[in-house]
């Protein structure tokens, strides 16, 4: 298990997720990461020799290996929290965990939940070598190692403070102060990373009200400075200037077509595209071009008074914050009240008109009853009479005996309703008679 082969290779989502695992626990799943093939298309069962992964993990006697098999135990019961795009995932990291400790051997698979964000990675992925994580000590510098290489090439992150100890894992009663914070969590991780990795990191404290409420991270990489120092990327700039260019796939060609008119052609936009494409998906970058077209002031002078007016680094702002992300709902939610509303107003304008034609043919039949009722002889009409009250259950014929105040009323509108079924009865009555 040679630790400088080994490629750690996990969707930005799961970088992204919420969770607290010791060392020892993020480095079993990390070296179980590293077993993942191309090929893979679902999760197997991937086994490790036990002296072997003992040696990596740096593990010396017997007594380790027990407390492995308790570590391997415990995993299996922790949770992780990973915000999708539509929903939000509470699952476990590993299905099984197996010891074949006659051949000395230990088999790990992980949750099939978390097969969209290790297998078939295509885009929006961070990859990072295993060697680096590996020799972390503390938990919290693997996660913050994490969570900046994702940003490498953008060389910066911004983090609130608290979504910062969520990502992390750590609970509001832990390192409470932010004194307390930088010195357990950001400095330790910032010492490690400088030391162990190939990249290190400074920090600015951003205020919120009275206190600290934001980090950002100013990211240096160790590959970026070499090539600085050897001029290796002045050689290529010589030898072929489209080298450095973004590849112009399909998703990149549209996201270039929302832009403005009169910034489709300059080529840092379209770095700042690509770079961005390759990080995040293609719904991420396009609702962000979008924000940026509604609210920056250069494209729309005086929208927003408190922001500049440089079209590049709003979007570039945008895209680091995901401000689109935001605006891309309210709007959603503007158009579905609009349209809610414009269903609503149909429903009533259908309902005013069915209503409008009830009331039309009430006077239509009130006036077809009239006649009906005044071509009746008179011993007809009494027989009416008679049907209508026999047809009026006995509390209202009751109320018709006793000469109650609207009884007639009642008789009326029975006999209304007879005169009604005689009419219709006679009118189908017509009509079979009559000669096809």
């Amino acid at each position: 298990m040679d630790r400088n082969k080994q490629l750690v290779i996990k969707s930005n989502f799961l970088v992204e997720a919420s969770y607290r695992l010791s060392s020892i626990e993020q480095k079993i799943i990390l070296t179980l990461a590293t077993k993942i093939k191309n090929t893979d298309k679902e999760f197997q069962k991937y086994f490790f020799n036990l002296g072997e992964l003992g040696n990596f993990l740096e593990l010396k006697t017997n007594a380790d290996y027990v407390y492995l098999r308790e570590v391997t135990k415990n995993l299996l019961s922790k949770v992780l929290t990973i915000k999708k795009e539509n929903s939000i995932l509470q699952t476990h990291w590993l299905e099984s965990v197996e010891y074949f400790e006659s051949q000395g051997e230990v088999a790990l698979n992980f949750n099939p939940e978390l097969k969209p964000f290790l297998i078939q990675l295509k885009n929006n992925f961070t990859k990072y070598q295993l060697k680096y994580a590996i020799q972390l000590k503390s938990l919290f510098s693997i996660r913050v190692y994490e969570l900046l290489k994702q940003y490498e090439k953008i060389s910066h992150r911004d983090f609130l403070l608290k979504d910062l100890r969520e990502r992390l894992g750590i609970k509001n009663e832990e390192y409470p102060f932010y004194g307390n914070f930088k010195a357990k969590v950001l400095l330790v991780a910032q010492k490690e990373l400088k030391e162990k990795t190939d990249i290190s990191f400074e920090f600015e404290e951003i205020k919120i009200g009275r206190g600290v409420g934001k980090i950002r991270f100013l990211i240096k990489s160790e590959a970026r400075e070499n090539a600085q120092l050897t001029g290796a990327e002045e050689i290529q700039n010589v030898s072929d200037p489209q080298e450095n260019e973004p590849p112009e796939n399909e998703d990149l060609k549209k996201l270039i077509a929302l832009l403005p008119q009169d910034f489709q052609e300059k080529q840092s936009l379209r770095n700042v595209l690509n770079t961005w494409l390759e990080k995040q998906n293609y719904d991420y970058v396009a609702r962000n071009i979008e924000y940026s077209n509604d609210r920056s002031n250069e494209i729309n002078p005086d929208t927003n008074l408190e922001t500049g007016s440089n079209y590049r680094n709003y979007l570039t702002k945008a895209l680091i914050g995901d401000y689109g992300l935001a605006h891309k709902e309210d709007k959603e939610a503007k158009r579905k009240a609009r349209e809610s509303a414009k269903q609503k107003a149909q429903r009533e304008a259908i309902a005013e008109k069915q209503k409008l034609e009830e009331l039309q043919n009430d006077r239509v039949n009130q006036d077809r009853v009239k006649v009906f009722q005044q071509s009746l002889a008179p011993e007809e009409l009494q027989q009416l009479k008679d049907e209508a009250f026999s047809r009026m259950d006995p509390q209202q014929q009751e109320l018709f005996k006793k000469k109650t105040l609207g009884s007639d009323r009642l008789l009326k509108i029975m006999m209304t309703k007879i005169s009604l079924e005689h009419m219709k009865t006679s009118t189908q009555r017509r009509t079979a008679e009559t000669p096809q």
